[in-house]
């Protein structure tokens, strides 16, 4: 009976931890290994490796360096721009209604000269988890 409300009591704690708590300030679960220990912090070499490492992957897939510093960046990438049915709606607005087209035109090509890039902190933590906002 006891186990039972020791376990009821756990789980009320953590449900309420999940539902109160914003998902970006949930502390992750610690590391542990295949026997359940936990694993030790890496040391600091080791840290910026795998920070270097994951770095390099992202700017191999398309991404820009903003700002760096030892264990965090900021990275940034152009957003794609969409064509074909930027097109299809142009060219439809083209056959009702030719004033509505051209604004439709001159609004695309606002919002495709003024978008801004989308953009990626990472970092790692004291555990030699990589995180990204």
């Amino acid at each position: 009976m006891k186990k039972a409300l020791a376990k009821a009591s756990q789980f009320i704690k953590w449900l309420w931890f999940r539902i109160t708590v914003p998902w970006w300030e949930k502390p992750l679960p610690p590391l542990v290994d295949e026997k359940g220990a936990p694993l030790p912090q890496p040391t600091p070499e080791k840290a910026h490796e795998i920070f270097r490492r994951t770095l390099t992957d992202r700017v191999a897939g398309g991404w820009s360096i903003e700002i760096e510093n030892q264990y965090d960046a900021v990275l940034s990438k152009k957003r794609k721009f969409t064509w074909f049915l930027k097109l299809i709606i142009f060219l439809l607005l083209l056959f009702l209604f030719a004033p509505l087209a051209l604004f439709y035109l001159i609004v695309v090509i606002i919002r495709g000269v003024t978008a801004k890039p989308q953009r990626l902190k990472i970092w790692i933590d004291e555990d030699g988890r990589i995180q990204q906002l």
